[in-house]
């Protein structure tokens, strides 16, 4: 709980921290660079105010000289823009202690509103004036590197002079300053406030992220423990509810496996006493007395050593198999060949029980395969149709090529299965009939050997309804 309540709030505190940096930077950045724009167009409105001010103190005086050689005209323009009481006023067309001339036209009344006007300050203490030749003549001292835009001041269509506003550099008006802080101090507020909300949902998804991964944790535990009763408890559909999901699963599946396990362990040593109950009967009665040592006995013995040895022989392939040691000498063969040759011993045997037997055989078939372990699958299905169908039944094998695979199929007259019998065909042990007595039955592992046999090879196999009426058993090789 601590370690992801940790984790995310340390993640949503760097996440808040983070941004709130990013964004303080780029909202600075943002505000100096529109105060900056702002300021220009403000220039150049001003400036464009100005021009035929100056235009018409220039064609007043014909000349700059009221400035260039008495520059004490534009400090006192600058100081009577905001006179105090006594002090004389400009009036209009003439500056104070100036004569009125005949040929002067007035001061423009927009220059003393413009100067006197406190939010021009800034740009009134940058505002210089150059002469038609650029040089200076009055205002904000400039060097040629650091001249910017120019307003002409033009005179009957002539230049006169120039009118500008020295560079501003990184300064902001004071203004402009504030607001920036104050914009500075409302967004870091406002990500406090944020760090602690989400400090708030990093503890409510912490509590509900980790609350059922220690319940996964639990359910693990509880299965590394081999209780495999044990479920996950399932919250959500997200990702951990699909984990928990798996998980129940893996369960099942450990389960299902231990049962099957324990399973063919019971069912292994019912089988293995059978036999052996019987060698030790034998034997005793030999050992006893009871029994003479004739050539019936040694046969019975023989044959009870035989079904041991078979049983053995099956358990270890399937054994084998699961371990993914079956070993497979495959070779080029000719299936056709090999089917017939498989069948030839059961002929008799069926014979002897009126079972008709029906072959449809492409030949020749060639196939890239275990000899001796299809022979095998082969046998164990033939022995499985001997011991199962009826007394004058009917058998069909049928092998064809089809979309690069080799089809083997294997139909029988019947008895048919139920569709729950035929899905638990292939487990391990299981009877069709469990009331079947073993001798004619068998062990029940003939047809799982056939499926581990068949996807040994990369192929599969089924079982399903026949047309005849019992059983149809489908192969799938690898052409």
């Amino acid at each position: 709980m601590k370690t992801q309540f940790s984790k995310i709030l340390l993640a949503q505190v760097v996440a808040v921290l983070l941004a709130l940096v990013v964004l303080t930077t780029i909202t600075r950045a943002s505000l100096n660079q529109g105060f900056k724009s702002f300021l220009k167009t403000q220039e150049t409105s001003v400036l464009q105010t100005l021009e035929p001010v100056f235009g018409e103190f220039y064609q007043s005086r014909g000349s700059w000289d009221f400035l260039r050689d008495q520059p004490q005209n534009w400090m006192r323009i600058w100081r009577l823009s905001q006179p105090q009481r006594g002090e004389p006023r400009m009036r209009r067309g003439r500056l104070p202690q100036e004569s009125p001339r005949a040929d002067g036209p007035p001061v423009g009344a927009q220059l003393l509103r413009w100067m006197r006007s406190p939010e021009r300050g800034m740009l009134r203490d940058r505002l210089y004036l150059l002469d038609e030749n650029r040089s200076w003549i009055a205002g904000s001292k400039v060097t040629v590197d650091s001249i910017d835009e120019l307003e002409a001041i033009t005179v009957e269509q002539q230049v006169v002079g120039w009118l500008g506003f020295a560079p501003m550099g990184n300064a902001l008006p004071p203004e402009a300053e504030r607001f920036l802080r104050g914009q500075v101090r409302s967004t870091v507020i406002s990500f406090a406030i944020a760090l602690v909300v989400a400090a708030g949902l990093a503890y409510l998804l912490a509590r509900n992220v980790s609350r059922p991964v220690r319940e996964l944790g639990d359910t693990v535990g509880k299965l590394s423990q081999g209780k495999f009763a044990a479920r996950a408890r399932i919250r959500s559909r997200d990702d951990i509810g699909v984990l928990a999901e798996h998980v129940n699963d893996l369960a099942k599946t450990l389960e299902k496996n231990r049962t099957a396990r324990q399973r063919w362990m019971a069912d292994i040593a019912h089988e293995l006493r059978t036999p052996v109950a019987i060698l030790k009967g034998e034997v005793e009665a030999l050992a006893d007395g009871v029994r003479p040592a004739d050539e019936r006995l040694t046969v019975s013995l023989k044959e009870e050593i035989d079904q041991l040895s078979a049983l053995i022989d099956d358990v270890q392939t399937l054994a084998m198999s699961d371990a993914g040691a079956l070993d497979l000498q495959k070779a080029r063969l000719d299936l056709a060949h090999l089917v017939s040759q498989a069948m030839e011993p059961f002929q008799s045997r069926f014979a002897a029980r009126g079972i008709a037997v029906e072959l449809r055989l492409e030949q020749p078939f060639d196939l890239v395969a275990d000899q001796t372990r299809l022979r095998q699958l082969l046998h164990n299905l033939l022995e499985n149709s001997y011991r199962y169908v009826e007394q004058g039944g009917h058998i069909r094998l049928s092998l064809a090529r089809s979309k690069g695979l080799a089809q083997l199929v294997l139909e029988d007259s019947g008895p048919g299965l139920s569709p729950d019998q035929i899905e638990r065909l292939f487990d391990r042990f299981y009877r069709a009939e469990s009331s079947r007595a073993r001798a004619t039955g068998g062990a029940g592992l003939g047809l799982a050997i056939c499926k581990n046999i068949a996807e040994a090879h990369g192929g599969t196999i089924r079982a399903e309804p026949s047309g005849l009426g019992g059983l149809k058993i489908c192969i799938d090789l690898p052409a």
